[in-house]
């Protein structure tokens, strides 16, 4: 956002307590202050959003967070499971339609979803040469993410970073909106590509009716608290709240082993 000379930086939340078309900011996102000196030019305001906070898509792994997770406790035979179970559905997408539409979507951007739009118009893989050769390459595309430790994970998501606007979250709490509104329970938060262990927190996600009060029906995104010694998210590989994504996981077989 550019105003009065001002050049801020940060992630924009929508809070029904503000008048309409009323933007309120924090010190630390100015990036550049105004020059007294050059008062008598022109300036020009602007607010410029470069992306949104959407549905996530299916969240994999790294090598670097598996890793971590196994230090943590998260044993090696789980991985070959995920690994194990990843394989089968590539070699179904050939085939069955359902595992053929999910890889499409998976990889959407590789022909701006046409195979996707092909598959849901009803044709079938096996009947059509084009849609053959696209999923062959989009599944060689998944076989070399496994290699790369890439391992899809149920319960898991990238969630875009903020900050609790009301100020009532703990030092150790996060708030975690999805689908159907906040969810309850230890969840492990980490920032890709962080190496150290620190890099992954065990957090509590919380339901709070003042942070619901504020931002209304805004999903997708994890709120982080202002309070406590540092900022949480900079002890993740030293992220921010300046368009962050964070791996954010609920799934009960690594929270319970980590």
């Amino acid at each position: 956002m550019f105003y009065n000379g001002l050049a801020v930086k940060g992630t924009l939340l929508v809070v029904r307590k503000l008048p309409e078309r009323t933007i309120h900011r924090r010190p630390s996102m100015i990036k550049v202050n105004s020059d007294p000196s050059l008062s008598d030019g022109h300036s020009f305001n602007s607010l410029e959003i470069v992306s949104t906070s959407n549905r996530p898509k299916r969240a994999l792994t790294s090598r670097f967070l598996i890793t971590l997770l196994q230090y943590g406790g998260v044993p090696a035979d789980y991985f070959m499971e995920l690994l194990g179970k990843a394989l089968k559905d590539v070699e179904k997408a050939r085939h069955k339609t359902r595992d053929s539409l999910e890889v499409a979507f998976n990889h959407g951007d590789m022909d701006d979803l046409m195979s996707a739009r092909m598959i849901l118009s009803g044709i079938r893989p096996e009947d059509e040469a084009y849609l053959q050769h696209q999923l062959t390459t989009m599944t060689k595309e998944e076989r070399e993410g496994f290699k790369q430790g890439r391992l899809p994970v149920d319960q898991c998501y990238y969630l875009m970073g903020t900050t609790d606007p009301t100020g009532t979250l703990k030092p150790h709490e996060v708030c975690v909106i999805l689908d159907h509104g906040p969810i309850s329970g230890e969840v492990l938060v980490y920032r890709h590509p962080g190496l150290h262990f620190g890099d992954i927190h065990v957090l509590t996600a919380t339901y709070s009716e003042a942070i619901q009060d504020f931002v209304g029906d805004s999903k997708f995104a994890i709120l982080f608290p202002v309070s406590g010694p540092r900022s949480l998210a900079n002890e993740m590989a030293g992220g921010d709240f300046d368009g962050d994504m964070y791996w954010v996981s609920r799934n009960p077989q690594v929270g319970h082993c980590f």
